[in-house]
């Protein structure tokens, strides 16, 4: 957008002969408005002047109007330009010189429900550089390692200082390869490069983004999870499965026609369980997390052994994060009960090669998805993954590489997930995924594991 064509929305939206004298005694109340707009631009980006005015009026006791916040705050904008008006909306000053920021913006917030602080705290993001103390730490834990990795780099506080900027308004980080060839940043190899991005991840993911209306990424990944809970026992996933027309460009961001990707691997089957492995599996399951539940009394449904099973994933997820802390468990059970051997055989394996933490989805091949992850050696390795009634391809359904969280197990002689997975909603620019195939090509010399045991 041109200089000239945003100064005329500009003017269009703020006009200066719409300014008039402020109403008799109002002129304190405009002090707190004023106050608001910074802190809920700085917090949101973007924010309609009617939610605005509700917000205002649920915190105080004098009551305000989307009118009054206009013929209020206009004189405040001509004369300091800290935030605007555009169409309905307060906006962030860094849209005044491109409106079609405060559109992206818009888009990207949809319908998702605003994160809304009592006032005391709201306010504080009238300062700009307000953090929540989680916040604070997760980035100072990364300001340290940058400092510490590239100490020569005279620029270097720009550099985190934009990256901050980055994270501030998006959920996506796809400037970050510029960010380091403007900086000549490089890292030294594969360990760096991969605690480079977990520090990023964590610190993005409780940074507070306008394109969640105020959420942290952790914090609106519960709040979608809770909103439309995922009805596929086969995995509780943190991001909205779309669907994809056959000559739309598949998700994963191949280049290619989805109907010539990951269509394929869908309809070939071959990247999941078979249907009695499925239902194996999922009886399996459901029995150990049935017991584990009677145990501790985590939830009051009773979890039987049968697939589809009635308990919904929210419940059975509170359940499976009990497991995973105490995976002594599984030896409890099996001295409780009596198995048949495939079965009592599945939870041994389970017991001594689980595998916890977090991995990056880089690849989808028609036997399997391929997941870089570290061994106990912290080295990295690729990890095969099938699916259990769907490929992770048709779970996904987003550009690779994507970063998620879940529990690996062996099935028999292959490798699949303990039926949840969440996935972080965070983009990779190009930088960072030449990083990742780097890392690929260095850990395929190591072959990909489809089956866990020892050496893993």
């Amino acid at each position: 957008m041109s200089k000239s064509k945003a100064q005329r929305i500009f003017e269009k939206y703020n006009p200066a002969a719409a300014v008039t004298r402020c109403p008799n005694g109002r002129a304190p109340f405009r002090k707190l408005l004023d106050l608001y707009a910074k802190a809920a631009v700085n917090l949101y980006g973007v924010i309609s002047i009617k939610e605005f005015a509700e917000i205002i009026n649920r915190q105080n006791t004098e009551k305000t109007t989307p009118h009054e916040i206009f013929t209020l705050l206009l004189p405040v904008v001509l004369k300091h330009k800290w935030y605007c008006f555009y169409k309905e909306y307060i906006v962030h000053y860094w849209a005044i010189d491109d409106f079609e920021y405060a559109d992206f913006w818009l888009m990207e917030q949809g319908d998702k429900p605003r994160f809304i602080p009592p006032k005391d705290e709201l306010l504080k993001f009238e300062n700009p550089y307000y953090e929540s103390e989680k916040q604070a730490a997760s980035w100072q834990k990364l300001n340290a390692f940058i400092f510490e990795a590239w100490p020569d780099k005279g620029q270097i506080y720009r550099f985190y200082n934009e990256l901050k900027e980055i994270s501030a308004f998006s959920t996506s980080i796809q400037e970050l390869s510029e960010l380091f060839e403007k900086y000549g940043l490089a890292f030294s190899g594969e360990k760096q490069a991969q605690t480079f991005f977990n520090l990023l991840m964590d610190a993005s993911n409780n940074t507070r983004m306008w394109s969640n209306k105020g959420y942290t990424p952790n914090e609106m990944s519960k709040l979608m999870a809770a909103r439309s809970p995922q009805k596929d026992p086969s995995s509780t996933i943190v991001s909205e499965r779309k669907k994809i027309g056959l000559n739309d460009p598949c998700p994963c961001g191949s280049g290619k026609k989805y109907k010539k990707c990951c269509r394929l691997t869908e309809e070939a089957r071959t990247a999941q369980l078979s249907s009695s492995e499925c239902a194996l599996f999922y009886e399996t399951w459901y029995g150990l997390l049935g017991y584990v539940n009677e145990r501790k009394k985590i939830i009051s449904a009773s979890i039987k052994p049968v697939y589809p099973n009635p308990v919904s994933d929210e419940q059975l997820y509170k359940v499976r994060e009990i497991l995973w802390k105490n995976p002594g468990l599984i030896d409890d059970y099996l001295d409780a009960v009596v198995l048949p051997d495939d079965k009592a055989g599945l939870f041994k394996a389970w017991r001594h090669y689980h595998k916890k933490g977090m991995f990056f989805l880089v690849e989808y091949k028609p036997e399997y998805a391929v997941a870089i992850g570290s061994n106990e050696q912290k080295e990295d390795r690729l990890y095969g993954i099938k699916g259990i009634s769907r490929p992770l391809s048709s779970i996904m359904r987003r550009e690779l590489p994507i970063q998620f969280e879940t529990v690996l197990l062996p099935f028999e002689d292959k490798l699949i997930y303990d039926s949840f997975i969440s996935s972080i909603p965070i983009g990779f620019g190009e930088g960072a995924k030449r990083a990742f195939r780097d890392m690929y090509d260095n850990a395929l010399g190591h072959g990909i594991i489809t089956r866990l045991g020892d050496g893993i």
